[in-house]
């Protein structure tokens, strides 16, 4: 009686099966990944944009917005952190926020010789422009208010700072996803116009200007 041997995969067939499966593997993880930041990206966008409503509701109510040197036990000198004390006034006692979100794009990096550290921005970055250091808008890009989220380079850059200090600059410009989805840049979300100390918020002359001025328009002057 014969048997019938059953023929196996060659080490050839199966070395095309593997290279198949790379491939395929090496065009869906890419899109995967893009498809995450792109996700994130929308959704620091509805954040802020929630809480811009959040902030404009609280001025409405307080005739002014939540100090970003902190209130009650809170209140520093100096940014108070983590970030979220910040913004405790937008949850108690009216609860404009049910909750804090965090920023999607988490820091892992701040620039070269900043003396923070990323673990105090556990949510968006917020400062307004009556803050306790007096800076005016010359820290939020002239703007009563400024949000900022690191981006998908997860470097926070503050959206620029003053002129004057001109070390985050360069890192504060506005992220672009058309110079690639996981390009340079932070995103900022600002309101209305706001006096900069030291004079005009545009006045070139003025070495404490903001160094990016996103109000009325963009315009990167450090």
């Amino acid at each position: 009686m014969s048997i019938a041997r059953r023929r196996g995969f060659t080490i050839i067939e199966l070395l095309v099966v593997v290279a198949v499966i790379a491939i395929l593997a090496a065009i869906a993880v890419p899109n995967f990944l893009e498809a995450q930041v792109r996700s994130k990206v929308s959704r620091a966008r509805a954040d802020m944009r929630a809480f811009a409503t959040a902030l404009e509701t609280y001025r409405s109510d307080f005739e002014r917005y939540p100090p970003s040197c902190g209130t009650g036990p809170y209140v520093q000198n100096g940014f108070p952190g983590p970030v979220s004390v910040r913004l405790i006034p937008l949850t108690t006692p009216v609860s404009y926020f049910s909750s804090i979100p965090s920023d999607p794009f988490s820091p892992n990096a701040l620039p070269p010789g900043d003396p923070g550290v990323p673990e105090t921005y556990d949510t968006y970055d917020y400062i307004d422009a009556d803050n306790c250091r007096g800076w005016g808008s010359s820290i939020t890009s002239g703007s009563v208010w400024r949000l900022v989220s690191a981006g998908p380079d997860l470097l926070l850059g503050f959206g620029g700072s003053a002129a004057s200090i001109s070390r985050p600059n360069p890192f504060g410009v506005d992220y672009d996803p058309t110079n690639g989805t996981t390009s340079n840049g932070d995103i900022v979300r600002i309101a209305s116009p706001a006096p900069a100390r030291g004079g005009a918020p545009d006045d070139l002359s003025n070495p404490d200007r903001p160094g990016i001025l996103r109000v009325p328009f963009y315009r990167e002057q450090y």
